[in-house]
């Protein structure tokens, strides 16, 4: 059989309708890519370029209902995670099991971590409102059940329960809203998203300890309850969006969908996440040495579950996680970038209270007022993120120099912190360091919208907060392991003869400071400060990796 001559570019393009020929005409910095080109560009074929898919597209007056349920809906998912940070020890009590009262944030963290990069492919398969509702309705119940344990185990595993839904939560919300609006609009509305996830982030240790004072910890839990309803009832009420073109559904019916599911590959995706995330919360919460049997036995099994997950992906009809967005240059670098970024600022944001709590020795409350213009200006400035792209229609050189503010921020304070910085340094630095992470965070997810298929978008987003969530474990056990080396290591050399009070300086360090005469309570905060500054030599480190990285994402005229 002869073949057929396929037309030279020039002819393809003549055969485009009027409208399309002239948009293949555009310039490449007007309608197509600028800055970095990766080996896959150079590779693809010349034709007209691609023309963002339109048909979705909505105004605010047509969508601010439904935005609104999902913007509640992430607030709802902010707040549960932080609520317990003031109970924890008042529940600990109450059940009599303080050892275990640490596992109550962990526990959420895990939830949210295994479930995570679910979500897309469920995305895919259930619906958009299907899988959403089922994000809440594990969120929900796993925040009944808190408010209703009868014992510390239950407490824990209603625990895994919310986070797990509150993983679908911020992924399905991030999925529609792409859906919905263009890609020069989508860092506006997910600016506005981020508002509202601070918002509940920075409020709920504050509302969790309030409340808990005059109604009891059960109380903290039962108010969560009418705004998630309500965010239930806006998302069944509002909620109708139509799946992307090309989007594998995994088959027609009910049945032929389920069997679609790439379920081994979920299997070894959630034990490989779950006892890494195990595995480094038994080092940082229970404080179990490496070599101990539990925890080596679960990084050995987290090990050995990665070759085992990208085998099966490789051979799964319907992946879960497609191997394509790891070996294309675009996305996988993306992907890094969401990693280093969450490593570097989950670290910091767990350091920079060590720092203020025992080497200034300053109480929660004046420590969460230092805090307090943090949350805010990392909240306010991915907002802004929105609004620059959306105006300059531009976001790889403003992504590229925001990269740079974190890492130089965390170097003043590896060479500039003493135990008598002024007070004024200290919160508008961490303000300064917040606002780099926030509008850099705001553009990386643009970035890797802009470079996968329509098709795509739903596991890209996934994968996106999946790397998110691995980054804030890798960044909290790592931090946690700098640290306590070399805190053991500046305690040792300061107090030679007296390795018990090194030992009690580590575990009670607010207890034991205040006993001790000045000249060692210098000495100890100083070994702290040591400690503190080791980590921050890995926020910079982290920190210039990512702004490298960053050079070399590709950008897209919005």
């Amino acid at each position: 059989m002869s073949s057929i001559p396929r037309p030279e570019a020039g002819e393809r393009q003549f055969l485009l309708p009027a409208a399309e020929r002239d948009s293949a005409n555009i310039s490449e910095e007007e309608n197509g890519n600028y800055g970095a080109v990766d080996d896959e560009a150079q590779l693809t074929p010349v034709g007209p370029p691609k023309v963002e898919k339109q048909l979705h597209h909505k105004k605010f007056s047509e969508i601010w209902a439904m935005f609104l349920g999902l913007a509640f809906a992430v607030f709802c998912s902010a707040l549960g995670a932080t609520i317990v940070a003031n109970l924890t020890i008042e529940i600990g009590s109450y059940f009599h099991a303080g050892s275990l009262s640490s596992w109550l944030g962990t526990a959420f963290l895990i939830g949210l971590t295994a479930m995570t990069p679910l979500y897309g492919r469920l995305a895919q398969v259930m619906g958009r409102k299907g899988v959403m509702i089922l994000a809440l309705t594990l969120f929900l119940g796993g925040t009944i059940m808190c408010a209703v344990a009868p014992t510390m185990g239950f407490m824990i595993a209603s625990r895994v329960i919310a986070g797990a839904g509150s993983g679908g939560l911020l992924t399905v919300t991030a999925i529609i809203i792409s859906d919905l609006v263009s890609l020069a609009d989508r860092g506006l509305y997910q600016g506005g998203i981020n508002l509202l996830f601070g918002a509940g982030s920075a409020s709920g240790a504050v509302i969790g300890g309030s409340i808990a004072d005059h109604l009891g910890w059960r109380a903290a839990f039962w108010i969560q309850i009418p705004p998630i309803l309500f965010a239930f009832g806006m998302v069944v009420w509002k909620v109708d969006v139509d799946r992307e073109d090309g989007e594998d559904t995994g088959g027609v019916t009910a049945w032929e969908k389920l069997k679609g599911i790439d379920w081994a590959g979920s299997a070894a995706l959630v034990v490989g996440i779950s006892s890494f995330s195990i595995f480094s919360s038994l080092l940082t919460s229970s404080h179990y040495p490496f070599k101990h049997p539990l925890p080596l036995s679960l990084f050995i099994i987290s090990i050995i579950t990665l070759p085992v997950f990208f085998l099966i992906e490789r051979r799964a009809l319907h992946p879960i996680l497609p191997l394509s967005l790891l070996t294309r240059a675009q996305p996988s670098l993306v992907l890094l970038a969401f990693a280093l970024t969450t490593a570097t600022t989950f670290s910091r944001l767990y350091m920079q209270p060590v720092y203020l709590h025992v080497t200034r020795g300053l109480n929660g409350s004046e420590t969460g007022l230092l805090l307090l213009p943090s949350s805010v200006v990392g909240a306010a400035s991915s907002f802004y993120a929105g609004w620059h792209m959306r105006h300059y229609k531009e976001y790889k050189w403003f992504q590229a120099i925001m990269s740079l503010v974190p890492w130089i921020q965390a170097f003043s304070i590896l060479v500039g912190w003493t135990p008598e910085t002024s007070i004024h340094r200290l919160w508008s630095e961490m303000a300064v360091g917040a606002l780099g992470g926030g509008m850099t965070i705001t553009t990386l997810l643009t970035s890797l919208i802009a470079c996968v298929e329509p098709s795509e978008l739903s596991l890209a987003i996934s994968a996106c907060y999946l790397s998110r969530a691995i980054g804030q474990v890798i960044g909290v056990a790592i931090s946690a392991s700098i640290q306590q080396s070399i805190l053991l290591k500046s305690l040792t050399s300061r107090f030679p003869t007296d390795p018990t009070l090194v030992r009690r300086l580590i575990q009670e360090p607010s207890a034991m400071l205040p006993l001790l005469n000045a000249r060692d309570a210098w000495e100890a905060k100083l070994g702290y400060l040591d400690s503190i500054r080791g980590v921050f030599g890995f926020v910079v480190s982290g920190g210039i990796v990512l702004s490298v990285v960053c050079l070399f994402i590709r950008g897209k005229r919005l």
